[in-house]
């Protein structure tokens, strides 16, 4: 029996219910662990988590290696936003993690703990498997575990004894949820509640849960706090602009139809570029950051060889490569062979007879937003002299 509930994206399911016998379940499981072990076979009531885990990583017995206290030093002081976290997560969990008999983990987005927080007895025990500061426990290092499955699925999980790949790992129960940067969509971390697995309860993995939303949305504060202070010391053109921090994320814009995030060009320096997602623009420096204007610095254009399926847009300061599908490719091409432009209606012989209009400007619209400021629309054509190979 499990206790199911769901999460933002998926179902989050407890390893066992509250009141059930844990020395059972593990024992129940023991056979199952031993039946995919011994086989690669995963028996069909394994839970769909421990599935996909055991799938993804396999049994394995590499040996575990911890960083040294130097090298655990430079990454706690390189994660800004782990470490900010480390007082939250000390206040809302470490008091009663070790009331239940638990130790406190936290670990970064590369699945290296950084963190062991708790009992000395528990902390003892977790030393003679590796599970330790300095150590990466990643589903590829030490195979299914609490941190591995919970960076992999990007939801909470709990692994419950035998659900563990590793047979020292057996007596464990680990309750993680992954802490991410909602601005970024990026892993900041990992925290987790670990111990013996006679202390598993589903309340554990309601607590992480709620503990990391708690997290993730302390670090949208801190980024809007950021992207306001940006906005605010800097004087902004009176056209079309967008503003960001050094690395891509937006905090104003005017004109322009971007999300939060924009990937910004390697070595991006002031000029005339041409930036998947914003099109031919100026880019300067901002105090903290850069603001973008459009342009009309002149574009080229070169369809590269057919079985490549790519545009690539040359503007003053190089060359950036868009790569398209076939559909996309298609497009192109035709507008490529009407320099006066084309009708929506036009397009047609490009899908079955049957299909709506309204799918083919939506297509159209998609290939737009590939290519911003390349094709121009009413009627739809290039902005940009073009080469085509020779092979086209």
């Amino acid at each position: 029996m499990t206790v199911e509930y769901r999460g933002p994206q998926t179902l989050i399911q407890a390893a066992l219910a509250a009141g059930e016998d844990p020395a059972a379940k593990a024992r129940s499981l023991k056979a199952l662990h031993q039946s995919w072990a011994e086989g690669t076979r995963i028996p069909e009531v394994v839970r769909p988590v421990v599935a996909r885990s055991w799938s993804r990583a396999g049994a394995l017995e590499k040996d575990i290696v911890p960083l040294d206290a130097m090298a655990i030093r430079d990454l706690r002081e390189s994660n800004e936003e782990l470490t900010s976290l480390v007082g939250l997560f000390k206040e809302r969990l470490l008091s009663l993690a070790t009331q239940a008999g638990n130790q406190l983990v936290i670990s970064d987005s590369q699945g290296y703990v950084l963190w062991v927080l708790g009992p000395s007895t528990v902390r003892r025990r977790s030393d003679g498997i590796g599970f330790v500061s300095g150590a990466r426990w990643r589903e590829s290092d030490v195979g299914t575990n609490g941190i591995g499955a919970a960076m992999a699925e990007k939801v909470p999980v709990q692994i419950f004894g035998p659900e563990h790949a590793r047979e020292e790992q057996h007596s464990w129960v680990c309750t993680s949820a992954p802490v991410l940067n909602r601005a970024t969509a990026s892993l900041v971390g990992t925290i987790t509640l670990a111990g013996s697995f006679r202390t598993a309860h589903p309340h554990s993995l309601a607590l992480v849960s709620s503990v990391a939303h708690e997290a993730e949305a302390a670090l949208q504060a801190q980024h809007s706090l950021k992207m306001q202070r940006l906005e605010l010391t800097n004087e902004l053109p009176d056209g079309e602009f967008i503003l960001t921090d050094p690395q891509g994320l937006v905090a104003a814009s005017r004109g322009y139809s971007v999300g939060g995030h924009i990937n910004l060009p390697v070595g991006l320096e002031e000029g005339h570029f041409w930036i998947a997602g914003l099109g031919a623009v100026d880019a300067r420096q901002a105090a903290g950051g850069w603001i973008f204007t459009k342009t009309q610095h002149q574009l080229r254009l070169e369809m590269s060889s057919e079985t490549l399926r790519q545009v690539i847009v040359h503007s003053h300061e190089g060359s950036t490569q868009i790569s398209l599908s076939e559909k996309h490719w298609q497009i192109v091409n035709m507008l490529a062979k009407h320099p006066l432009g084309l009708g929506a209606e036009q397009f047609k012989s490009l899908w079955p007879a049957s299909t709506p209009q309204v799918t083919i400007r939506a297509e159209l619209s998609r290939l737009r937003a590939k290519l911003p400021g390349v094709i121009a629309s009413r009627p739809y054509r290039l902005v940009a002299p073009i080469v085509r190979n020779s092979g086209l």
